[in-house]
């Protein structure tokens, strides 16, 4: 199985800690002077929530389509079986959704229930019948925000003061981001090929062009940008540069022992 608190990437760490204590401090601060109010607060939240849940699984069924052992019996089984590697009690519903061309996927969770959504224009870039180790990169990706905590709802809300920080919820966001490449590597150990080729087709969204796009020289763009600018808009992002993601992913191979899949999944 998958150690997920092993692979949470050390900025992650820090900038959660952080978070957290900051996002403590403050909830202790307004619980001990309004604990009546915040009470109040919470259950007008806690309805909204549920409601747009609501609103949410019910255009979800009806206008994508579920994953599951009667619908794309092979994406199913990769879903569960990245799910158990991950150790999750209870695998999220997963669903293809038209996006209209975007190429992205994404966890999300309302209170209790957890979703996967997998663009289509995504699993066609990266669906190879020989080998889909590529989506299997995205699926485990997603599945390790689940995992590691990233969209569980009291985690976030104990954080949320943090969040108005300058730049620090930005920064959280980006290191969560690397903690599930690491995770999403960890699942396909014996493939760097595949975890890299998925961030790179990610970036060019060919299907065409990806097999001839040099992974060195799209890493060595990052030389590329100008430093201050580049420190400028990489401390507003929410996600990390794919250059800097695609260097993050080889430095994790690099430092990591090689296993093959049968002792990974072992």
């Amino acid at each position: 199985m998958i150690s997920v608190n092993e692979l949470r990437h050390p900025k992650e760490k820090l900038y959660r800690l952080m978070c957290m204590v900051i996002g403590g401090l403050i909830w202790a601060g307004l619980l001990l002077g309004t604990m009546l109010s915040i009470l109040l607060m919470l259950l007008p939240v806690a309805l909204v929530l549920w409601v747009a849940g609501r609103f949410f699984r019910a255009t979800l069924y009806g206008n994508s389509v579920q994953v599951n052992q009667q619908q794309y019996a092979e994406l199913n089984a990769m879903v569960q079986d990245v799910g158990r590697q991950l150790g999750l009690g209870r695998i999220p519903e997963t669903f293809v959704v038209n996006a209209g061309g975007l190429t992205n996927a994404l966890a999300v969770k309302f209170l209790s229930t957890q979703y996967v959504l997998m663009f289509s224009s995504l699993v066609d870039l990266l669906w190879d019948e020989k080998n889909n180790d590529r989506v299997r990169m995205i699926v485990a990706h997603e599945l390790a925000h689940h995992a590691a905590g990233h969209v569980n709802f009291w985690i976030n809300l104990l954080m949320k003061p943090a969040m108005f920080v300058p730049f620090l919820g930005a920064a959280y966001s980006r290191s969560c981001e690397l903690t599930a490449d690491r995770i999403a590597a960890a699942s396909i150990p014996a493939n760097r090929e595949a975890a890299v080729t998925a961030m790179i087709t990610l970036a060019s969204g060919s299907q065409v062009l990806t097999p001839h796009t040099s992974v060195e020289a799209f890493k060595r763009q990052e030389q590329q940008i100008p430093k201050v600018f580049g420190f400028l808009q990489e401390i507003l992002s929410s996600h990390p540069r794919m250059t800097k993601r695609i260097l993050a992913i080889e430095a994790y191979y690099d430092a990591r022992p090689v296993q093959s899949v049968a002792a990974q999944a072992a």
